[in-house]
């Protein structure tokens, strides 16, 4: 089958990006969309039969690095090279920088065929969070040293993305987020100098939450998944992360505890 060649999508195309998700069982989720589409560069592929979207993939640049996501294929499209063919094309806009991403146990044997090598990963979380009554993180209102925080952690300005999150919480040397994105209000990025810092972040931002919660705890840090989960959050599908080339990473894995979202 020929299909329509990949073009970057834009905002009346969102719609359709909720809409292929949902029919892959994704959550619908025209927020995140939305941000993604405000902060990077949202690639899609019109159905041939005129029937929303064939595919779609993210690309959301910062300085020296690059992530790829939310790459979905049409069901009825599927093993016809789509899924290649549009990472293949925000690989190629990316030009030279650090591209990662992180992987679904059905799409990671693509992606290590294009060259992409595991490097660690995440697991996300969902459920009500069942306070232990520990120290919590303040609201933040100091933006300029979030990003500073941010740029030590991740080696890049991430000044777009944060400037759209929701309400910022800090300790002293750390920051997480909380953001509503329609069905859930996600915790992340958590940036910390210790785990004792990242659960006071978790609880901080869980405690205002209105309903329930995520946050996906990097592999590095097993006790905080721990505690996440004996805090009643259900571990969703662990999430490898891959760097393409096995290039390194700019920043301090050190201190990055949890993304916001698997999709940035």
């Amino acid at each position: 089958m020929d299909f329509p060649p990949i073009r970057t999508l834009d905002a009346a195309d969102l719609p359709a990006c909720s809409d292929l998700a949902e029919s892959r069982s994704w959550p619908r989720e025209p927020r995140k969309w939305t941000l993604l589409h405000d902060v990077g560069r949202v690639f899609g592929v019109t159905a041939p039969d005129g029937d929303g979207l064939a595919a779609a993939a993210v690309l959301m640049p910062f300085g020296s690095v690059a992530s790829i996501s939310m790459v979905l294929v049409a069901a009825r499209y599927e093993r016809r090279g789509l899924g290649r063919a549009i990472t293949a094309h925000a690989l190629s806009a990316a030009g030279g920088r650090v591209v990662w991403l992180h992987a679904s146990k059905f799409g990671l044997p693509l992606y290590e065929s294009m060259g992409f090598v595991v490097d660690g990963g995440c697991q996300g979380h969902v459920g009500t969070f069942a306070d232990d009554g520990g120290p919590g993180a303040r609201p933040e209102t100091d933006f300029e040293e979030i990003v500073r925080l941010d740029e030590t952690a991740h080696g890049v300005n991430r000044r777009p993305l944060l400037d759209r999150l929701g309400a910022a919480y800090a300790v002293d040397g750390g920051f997480a987020f909380g953001t509503d994105i329609g069905h859930v209000t996600v915790i992340g990025p958590v940036v910390a100098e210790s785990e004792e810092q990242a659960r006071a972040l978790i609880r901080g931002v869980a405690r205002s939450a209105p309903g329930e919660v995520r946050v996906d705890p990097d592999f590095r840090f097993p006790a905080l998944t721990a505690w996440v989960r004996e805090r009643g959050l259900v571990p969703t599908a662990p999430a490898p992360r891959l760097v393409f080339g096995g290039r390194a990473l700019p920043g301090d894995p050190s201190r990055r505890f949890a993304p916001f979202t698997r999709a940035a």
